[in-house]
């Protein structure tokens, strides 16, 4: 039977929640930073401190395609990488599945690899009239109604953006003119836009949307809350920008022309 103390207490609560001291404690142990990590297949050092996180390769490939100059690095299980390089900035764009568990896989690795700051364009379903099916939507803050953020971050602490990113990013896209909402999402583990009715405890479920959207959230999506609690743990900036719109949907191509701008100061 294992024994806890305050100082094995002190040493779990280090790790857990400070990177650089993972980092170490990885480095020592097994040099897994000169390693390439095992699912996004990248070692430190490759891709860029600026990461835009979107759901699919197909995504991915769009942007790539948006841009013209680009390079894959790798392409393995979700995760297709590209180095995209324009005039103001160049980024790294990753697939990372649907869904808050590859994205914390994917989020964990690429902060031991060097990632700075991460932007997430992902889907979700309108819950408010104030948001349209169509609409592009910054998202500030989300209840976390899924299972890997409340691993991540305690029931009480919340998942929110980086108040200095989201403001970039609203920034950008309004003189970009492009047009936006601003609010609370609730990131849950269903797919939003095609719920089974034979679920369990369908009822309990409406009835709990139900009073969130009457604490005006604005959208029901499957990512936020798991972007926000792993850049809260990992200490990067992070800020998730949803389409109201079917998991998988093309991006809107005036979203992608500001991407370069959000990047072109330094973190």
């Amino acid at each position: 039977m294992t024994i806890k103390t305050s100082y094995s207490n002190f040493v779990y609560r280090l790790y857990s929640f400070n990177l650089r001291y993972r980092k170490l404690v990885c480095w020592w142990n097994n040099d897994v930073l000169k390693k390439k990590q095992y699912h996004i297949g990248l070692r430190k050092g490759e891709g860029s401190a600026n990461v835009v996180m979107v759901e699919t390769p197909a995504q991915v490939r769009q942007l790539a395609e948006h841009f013209h100059d680009s390079t894959i690095l790798a392409d393995h299980r979700e995760y297709l990488s590209m180095l995209i390089k324009t005039p103001a900035a160049q980024f790294l764009a990753i697939s990372t599945g649907i869904g808050t568990p590859p994205i914390a896989i994917g989020m964990e690795e690429l902060a031991i690899i060097g990632a700075q700051r991460f932007v997430y364009i992902g889907s979700c379903k309108p819950v408010s009239p104030m948001l349209k099916e169509g609409d592009l939507f910054v998202v500030k803050a989300t209840v976390k109604e899924d299972g890997t953020s409340r691993e991540y971050l305690p029931s009480i602490i919340p998942a929110v953006g980086d108040v200095g990113l989201i403001n970039e990013v609203r920034s950008v896209l309004k003189k970009a003119a492009v047009p936006f909402q601003v609010g609370i999402s609730v990131t849950v583990d269903l797919d939003p836009y095609h719920l089974s009715e034979q679920i369990p405890l369908k009822q309990q479920y409406e009835q709990q949307m139900e009073v969130l959207k009457a604490g005006s959230a604005l959208a029901i999506d499957r990512a936020a809350a798991g972007v926000y609690a792993v850049a809260t743990k990992v200490h990067k900036p992070a800020c998730c920008i949803l389409m109201a719109a079917e998991a998988e949907s093309e991006l809107p191509s005036n979203l992608i022309d500001t991407l370069p701008d959000l990047f072109s100061k330094d973190c």
